[in-house]
């Protein structure tokens, strides 16, 4: 049954990151500093989708290594984001991914048993965890 909503996120994953950019990307400090750089939010959209796409496949294969978080905390210390920034928005990719999700399910876009949705999100949950603290663990590199 969780099989139904990682397929819908697989094929979503752009709406996803859109939703995720829209929302939230655009508000942060980071963006406000990079916005006027030629091709920064399309690299940042391509990075996201990217991610998205690789933990989503791993995820529905029972395994996930999120060490290319760390790549991630690198890349926002070298570009200066704030710790706390960074770990901020990497929570609200997540809130986003749900948000969206919830928002399907509310049009009838979309529809899931109430078991899988529950199972979804603890699984979500659960690599976000895992997830942050490699993102913590690059940055401090």
């Amino acid at each position: 049954m969780v099989q139904k909503i990682f397929q819908y996120v697989e094929q979503n994953r752009e709406n996803i990151v859109r939703y995720w950019i829209s929302t939230y990307y655009t508000q942060s400090e980071e963006y406000t500093q990079r916005k006027e750089y030629d091709g920064f939010l399309m690299t940042q959209a391509q990075e996201i989708t990217q991610l998205f796409h690789m933990v989503n496949q791993q995820m529905q294969q029972n395994y996930v290594s999120t060490s290319v978080f760390q790549n991630v905390g690198e890349d926002r210390k070298d570009i200066g984001t704030p710790l706390l920034e960074t770990v901020h928005y990497f929570h609200l990719v997540f809130t986003a991914t749900l948000e969206y999700l919830f928002q399907q399910l509310q049009q009838n876009k979309f529809s899931c048993s109430n078991s899988a949705l529950y199972q979804y999100t603890l699984l979500l949950r659960k690599l976000e965890i895992q997830a942050e603290q490699d993102l913590i663990l690059g940055y401090m590199k």
